[in-house]
């Protein structure tokens, strides 16, 4: 008779040899997004940045003009433009306002005040 931890090891072994085998062929693309006012400061002209837009299930490549043209992606109330769907979403900060210990982070959010979009650094070509 076969001892039935030895068997559940064995197979638990095999699935994992299975999962990581098969997540080893898969890449993805890791963007840096941009959450805070400090983030977007330090974009300079020709820099990329991308537009993740939700609803219309794209990403949009874009080159920074100015610091100043930067800086208006994290000004609360303005008004973003997706590249694609040509959707516009209202910049809005997500945490406490009184409560300096947690940091507020820049969301933007369509007219029903869900979270549609992100911009992220593109990243490097290789």
């Amino acid at each position: 008779m076969k001892n039935p931890l030895r068997s559940f090891v064995l197979a638990g072994a095999a699935c994992l040899l299975l999962t990581a085998s098969a997540l080893a062929g898969q890449t993805s693309t890791l963007w840096q997004t941009f959450r805070k006012p400090e983030d977007f400061a330090k974009l300079k002209k020709g820099d990329k940045i991308v537009y993740v837009c939700n609803e219309c299930k794209t990403v949009s490549e874009v080159t920074v003009a100015s610091p100043e043209e930067a800086m208006e992606h994290c000004k609360e109330g303005a008004t973003v433009t997706c590249p694609s769907c040509k959707m516009k979403v209202r910049v809005a900060f997500r945490g406490p306002p009184k409560n300096q210990s947690v940091e507020r982070q820049v969301t933007y959010v369509n007219e029903k005040g869900e979270e549609c979009m992100f911009i992220a650094k593109a990243a490097p070509q290789k």
